[in-house]
């Protein structure tokens, strides 16, 4: 059995029972289009499978990855004073 630390700081993901947020979003995701569809078991398998090429894909990179390429694709809605437009590429003063 492996060892889970629970986060201890705010700077941590959020984590639903043992798994991060982000790793069980795919699966219930698939769950859904599955129980739409009338093909439970064909996509939660494959929810399973992508979230365990995510979790490869994840590891060895900085925290919050795919958050960050997702906003600069212009895929994530970031609201506030802080974030710009993501397709303005040159900022001029």
């Amino acid at each position: 059995m492996e060892r889970v630390l629970f986060p201890e700081t705010a700077d941590e993901p959020p984590r639903f029972l043992l798994w991060r947020i982000d790793d069980v979003a795919v699966p219930l995701l698939f769950l859904c289009f599955g129980m739409l569809l009338g093909n439970v078991v064909i996509f939660v398998i494959a929810g399973l499978a992508m979230m365990a090429g995510y979790q490869k894909y994840r590891d060895g990179r900085p925290e919050f990855y795919v958050l960050h390429a997702m906003y600069w694709f212009g895929i994530y809605p970031a609201r506030g004073p802080g974030f710009i437009n993501p397709y303005i590429r040159t900022l001029l003063p």
